[in-house]
């Protein structure tokens, strides 16, 4: 009787199985029990760079699959109605950004100007994104949001509760990446400092590890250009769409102007410096480099403190 009755459970599991298995492959479709996103809480510094989830992973479900944006809710789980209707201009591209761009012209050639979500879903694959010119604080409030994705098919719909958990703060109003050193340095220490909330200018100053200035003529910018004859220097000269718009060396820093930012002029990219000296200032060859942007107006300081033995 046990016997049997293993037996039966058995054939009972295969039957079943058969059925999923055919459900997964009749023209119906499959909807499957298992999306979700890989990382289903993260935590968003929004209003500098394009923030994305990740694809949904969808688990044999038939394609196509429509993903829409069914509710965000605060913490405490009201429906967020102002972070529902925030729209931000933002834009699509349809060539590469290369930041060597001379004019928005030439930049409006490559992109297409839309008005999106600030909080916005790829239809394809599920991807939530948030878009960099997303900066209003008061639509968009510091705190956790939970995100409900509807999920449609050949199969039918489905409605995944909570299926992202965003923690949203505010970046700050510039970017600072670390990129490399080489030659005689063994670090760099670089701060930006907003000295004035209003007007277009960049102060840079170097100093040794002693605390004194160096004079921007010592240092020069690196060539990245393997073409002959074509330079593709990464320093304070070139900022994009022809900024500075005015280079002024003084002994113990530069003075730029700035026609207007975000620098780069882009949201959500970054510029390169990468400075060069041949033994002036410490004995011996170095270069740095690091990727920086500007996000606000204002004046400000940008010191970067050299670090040697």
């Amino acid at each position: 009787m046990k016997i049997s009755i293993k037996i039966t459970c058995i054939l009972w599991l295969a039957v079943t199985l058969f059925a999923i298995s055919c459900t997964k492959d009749s023209s119906d479709g499959f909807l499957s029990p298992a999306l979700k996103y890989t990382n289903p809480s993260i935590k968003v510094a929004v209003g500098a760079s394009l923030i994305q989830s990740g694809a949904m992973v969808t688990d044999e479900s038939t394609k196509p699959l429509e993903f829409t944006i069914d509710g965000i809710y605060t913490e405490d789980g009201k429906r967020a109605d102002k972070v529902m209707g925030y729209k931000v201009d933002t834009y699509f591209w349809q060539a590469e950004y290369t930041g060597k761009e001379k004019t928005v012209q030439e930049l409006d050639t490559k992109r297409q100007k839309v008005n999106r979500p600030a909080i916005d879903i790829n239809p394809e694959n599920g991807n939530i994104v948030i878009y960099p010119e997303a900066t209003d604080t008061l639509l968009l409030t510091k705190g956790k949001y939970t995100i409900d994705v509807k999920v449609k098919n050949s199969s039918g719909e489905r409605v995944i509760k909570a299926a992202l958990t965003i923690d949203v703060s505010y970046a700050l109003p510039y970017t600072y990446r670390f990129s490399g050193i080489d030659g005689k340095l063994t670090g760099i220490d670089v701060t930006f400092e907003r000295q004035v909330n209003t007007g277009n200018k960049i102060l840079v100053y170097v100093l040794k590890k002693d605390g004194s200035a160096v004079d921007p003529k010592l240092l020069f910018g690196y060539d990245y250009s393997s073409t002959p004859g074509v330079t593709d220097l990464k320093d304070w000269h070139n900022l994009g769409l022809n900024n500075p718009t005015k280079y002024t060396e003084f002994p113990d820093h530069l003075e730029l102007e700035i026609a207007g930012f975000p620098l780069p002029f882009v949201a959500g990219q970054v510029l390169r410096i990468d400075m060069y000296n041949n033994g002036e200032i410490n004995g011996d060859y170095f270069n740095y480099w690091f990727d920086m942007s500007i996000l606000k107006e204002g004046i400000w300081k940008v010191t970067i403190k050299l670090k040697y033995n």
